[in-house]
């Protein structure tokens, strides 16, 4: 800091002189040190952390909704990001619906890859399911609106990519938590499928029977015809893949 000192007084020397030594100086106060002054800041927001009393939500897993024609389906959320539904009556059929989540405070939202956005949140019952259009606002209201029931255990409901078929194409297998099954096949065709003790059994209106069953390697599809082949050899062995574990691409 900038001091201004007192000019010195036009005397004769000897008297200043004596004055200094018999009094002393008088020792001027240091400066205040300078104290650095920091910007306001807005107080931190607190976010509340999960408690016994208020548990974070997690969405990972299966979750049994209904269309605006109270159709059972099923909309698989898994860890990576991606979700996949086996919404079976748009242009893809038995390919089912592809799309990515995000969480928005306690809420889940995907986005599917034809714009519909589908909402799963707490409900006073328990779980509530919302379809938006695309481009809706989603505070508005909604399309369609079921409740949300998420799958227990390890269920095989979800879309399923299993062997090539002979035109080159994969052959898709959407199984619906309502038993309700639908293969690509034909450009549709429907069946129904149960869980075993074996797996996820298929059967088809032609006569075949297909079973998605678990190995060390992952998942397996064979494929026999008639109901007494299916401790023999089958005719068709397949890996099967759930569509959703691994990455997928949507194209806009």
């Amino acid at each position: 800091m900038r001091r201004d000192y007192l000019s010195p007084m036009k005397s004769p020397v000897l008297i200043p002189f004596l004055v200094v030594v018999l009094t002393g100086f008088s020792k001027p106060a240091n400066p205040p040190s300078a104290t650095p002054v920091e910007k306001e800041t807005p107080a931190a927001v607190a976010t509340p952390s999960p408690s016994p009393s208020n548990p974070a939500v997690s969405y990972a897993g299966t979750w049994t909704v209904a269309d605006d024609q109270s159709q059972l389906f099923d909309i698989s959320v898994f860890p990576n990001g991606q979700a996949a539904s086996n919404w079976t009556k748009g242009p893809s059929g038995a390919q089912g619906e592809r799309g990515f989540w995000r969480r928005d405070g306690d809420r889940l939202i995907v986005v599917f890859q034809d714009g519909w956005t589908d909402v799963i949140s707490k409900s006073e019952r328990g779980f509530r399911h919302r379809g938006f259009e695309p481009g809706a606002s989603l505070d508005g209201r909604a399309k369609n609106e079921s409740e949300a029931k998420r799958l227990e255990g390890d269920s095989f409901a979800g879309v399923w990519c299993l062997n090539k078929e002979p035109d080159g194409s994969d052959l898709y297998v959407a199984l619906q938590s309502s038993g309700r099954a639908m293969s690509t096949i034909g450009g549709g065709t429907e069946g129904s499928w149960e869980r075993t003790k074996d797996g996820a059994l298929c059967k088809w209106p032609d006569g075949w029977n297909d079973l998605i069953y678990a190995t060390a390697d992952g998942f397996q599809k064979r494929s026999w015809l008639g109901a007494t082949e299916q401790d023999t050899t089958p005719p068709d062995i397949s890996p099967a893949l759930r569509v959703g574990d691994a990455q997928f691409s949507i194209a806009p």
